[in-house]
C-alpha cells in the first residue's frame, strides 16, 4: 500500500498545474481561498559546468459557490528563478514567470475557463511526462495546444471518460492589424474501470501547425508503463527567410517507473524527428527518495545519444550539424518541498 501511494503521488505532483498539498487559507460561508507551491532547489551539470536551475512556484486558487450546481473558479501561479550568474547579489536579475492566470465557471457540466491555461494536449504528454527532472523531449506539443493565453478552455469528467478542449483567439496589434495565431485543441482520456489501462488522443491546430497524439498506460502494483506518439506539421521559425509553411514533425516517448518503498525510480526513451532528421533522440533515468508528501530528493542523468556532428533537424527550414551543445549528457541533483 505505501509503494501505491507513493507512485499515485509522485504523479499527481508532477502533472497537476495546481498544488497537491495546497493549504486552506480562508473559508468564509460561499467561498474558500487556497495557497500551494514548491521550492525547488536544482543543480544541472553539463560538460563539467554547473547551473543553478532553482525555482519556486506560489499559486493561489479561489472557489466560490454560487448556486447548488455552480461554482465560480480563479487560479493564478508565478514561478521565481534565480538567474544571478555569478552577478552581485540581489542585482535585480531574478526572473517572474505568470504561469497560469485564468478565470471560469464550472458545475457538473464541467469548468469553462478563460485566460492563460493549459492547453488540451497536455493530458496526453502527461502519460510519459513523469521524471522529477528530464524526459519529455519528444511529444512537443504546438503553442496552441501547451500552456497559453488568450484561452478559452474546457474540461469535463464523465464516468471513465474525461474530455478537454480549448480554443485560442488571435492577438490584436494595433498598428499591422491581427497576428494569425489563432487555433484549437482537443483530447479525451479513456480508462478501461481498475483494470489499470487508459488510453489518450488528442488533435491541434493552428496557423501552418498541427498535430495528432496518442498514448497508453498501464498501471500493475508498483510498475507504471507508458507509450506517447505523435506526427504533425511544426510551424516554421518567422527567421526563416526563404518560404512560409510548416516542417514534418515525428516524436514518441515511452516511459516505465518502479516504486519500492518510499523511492521511485523512473525511466524514459525520447525520440523525435524534425525536418526529416533527428531533433531529439535520448535516455533519461532518475531516483526519488519521499520523506514524507511534501520533501523529497532526486537525482537524473540524461544520456543524450546525439553525437557532434550528427544532422540534426531544424525548424528554421534548413537542417543542420549538432553542436557540442546539442550533444551534451546532463546530470541534476534537486531537492523539493511542496507546500
Amino acid at each position: 500500500m505505501m509503494n501505491k501511494s507513493v507512485l499515485a503521488l509522485a504523479v499527481a505532483a508532477i502533472t497537476s498545474a495546481g498544488a497537491v498539498n495546497a493549504a486552506e487559507i480562508y473559508k468564509g460561508a460561499d467561498q474558500t481561498l487556497e495557497m500551494g507551491g514548491r521550492a525547488e532547489a536544482r543543480l544541472s551539470v553539463k560538460d563539467g559546468d554547473a547551473a543553478d536551475k532553482t525555482r519556486v512556484r506560489l499559486n493561489f486558487k479561489g472557489t466560490t459557490q454560487i448556486t447548488d450546481g455552480l461554482y465560480g473558479v480563479g487560479f493564478y501561479e508565478g514561478e521565481f528563478t534565480n538567474n544571478d550568474n555569478g552577478l552581485a547579489t540581489d542585482s535585480g536579475s531574478n526572473g517572474l514567470n505568470n504561469r497560469y492566470t485564468y478565470a471560469g465557471l464550472g458545475g457538473n457540466f464541467g469548468e469553462v475557463t478563460y485566460g492563460k491555461n493549459d492547453g488540451a494536449l497536455g493530458v496526453i504528454t502527461d502519460f510519459t511526462d513523469i521524471m522529477a527532472y528530464a524526459g519529455n523531449s519528444a511529444a512537443d506539443k504546438i503553442s496552441v495546444a501547451d500552456r497559453t493565453n488568450n484561452n478559452l478552455g474546457y474540461k469535463g469528467t464523465f464516468g471513465d471518460f474525461s474530455a478537454k478542449a480549448n480554443y485560442r483567439f488571435d492577438d490584436a496589434d494595433t498598428d499591422k492589424g491581427e497576428i494569425s495565431n489563432d487555433g484549437y485543441a482537443l483530447s479525451g482520456i479513456y480508462a478501461f474501470g481498475d483494470s489499470g489501462f487508459k488510453l489518450g488522443a488528442g488533435y491541434a491546430d493552428q496557423a501552418d501547425a498541427n498535430e495528432m497524439m496518442f498514448a497508453g498506460s498501464y498501471t500493475m502494483g508498483d510498475l507504471y508503463f507508458a507509450g506517447t506518439f505523435t506526427n504533425g506539421e511544426k510551424q516554421k521559425e518567422v527567421s526563416d527567410v526563404f518560404a512560409k509553411g510548416s516542417v514534418d514533425y515525428t516524436g514518441y516517448e515511452a516511459a516505465v517507473a518502479y516504486t519500492m518503498g518510499k523511492t521511485v525510480f523512473t525511466s524514459t526513451y525520447n525520440n523525435a524527428e524534425t525536418n526529416n532528421e533527428t531533433s531529439a533522440d535520448n535516455f533519461a533515468v532518475d531516483a526519488t527518495y519521499f520523506f514524507n508528501a511534501n520533501f523529497r530528493t532526486y537525482i537524473s542523468y540524461n544520456f543524450n545519444l546525439i553525437s557532434k556532428g550528427d544532422k540534426i533537424g531544424s525548424t528554421s527550414g534548413l537542417n543542420g550539424n549538432a553542436t557540442s551543445a546539442d550533444a551534451e549528457d546532463e546530470l541534476a541533483l534537486g531537492m523539493r518541498y511542496d507546500f
